[in-house]
């Protein structure tokens, strides 16, 4: 998976490869999707959460710039691949899902409220696993001086994976690559027709 799928879509982060060798997806996937684990597709989890494609994941972790020690909160984050690599890059991680009430990582809280009402701030990191067609205001003012919210924000078929960071002046946002990750309910992107 790191070789062919991760390193080959230009994640040279050596921190976040060696986490994602440590975390063994396998385990966090229903049995009889095992085989499937390491794959490039969604992979559902018994939480209904499916696992993100290796590349869209890995680099949108990238983007997020996750150092040993930073406050991570994980949006949507029930199927706990994306938690349970930011707490292998040693960082203090929160997973906020109203279906993680099951889940048990090391060095993991949990918050199950409903996802555009994070707790309290502020987090170095928010990242938002999975696709959304609107970004709460909400998720934007927990973020620390500096901090950066990664999304993928869809409009249509194809989405664009954003950071945003706020500053002392406010937030501004950059996009950094293209993915459709599974939508999170309730933040699909409105339907609309196009030519």
């Amino acid at each position: 998976m790191i070789e062919s799928q991760v390193r080959t879509n230009d994640v040279s982060d050596v921190v976040l490869q060696t986490a994602m060798r440590v975390v063994a997806r396998e385990l966090l996937v229903s049995p009889e999707r095992q085989a499937l684990a390491y794959a490039e597709l969604e992979v559902p989890t018994p939480s209904g959460r499916p696992l993100w494609k290796p590349r869209d994941f890995a680099k949108l972790a990238q983007a997020a710039h996750v150092s040993a020690g930073d406050r991570v909160l994980v949006i949507g984050g029930a199927g706990g691949y994306s938690a349970a690599v930011f707490a292998a890059m040693g960082a203090i991680v929160t997973v906020h899902d109203p279906l993680a009430s099951d889940l048990v990582l090391e060095g993991v809280t949990i918050s199950t409220g409903p996802l555009d009402g994070p707790p309290a701030g502020p987090f170095d990191v928010v990242f938002v696993d999975g696709g959304v067609g609107r970004v709460p205001e909400t998720w934007q003012s927990i973020l620390a001086v500096g901090g950066r919210l990664c999304v993928i924000e869809q409009a249509g078929p194809m989405g664009k994976a954003r950071v945003h960071t706020r500053t002392e002046a406010g937030v501004s946002a950059r996009t950094v690559f293209d993915a459709s990750p599974p939508a999170l309910p309730g933040f699909e992107p409105a339907a609309g027709f196009a030519f």
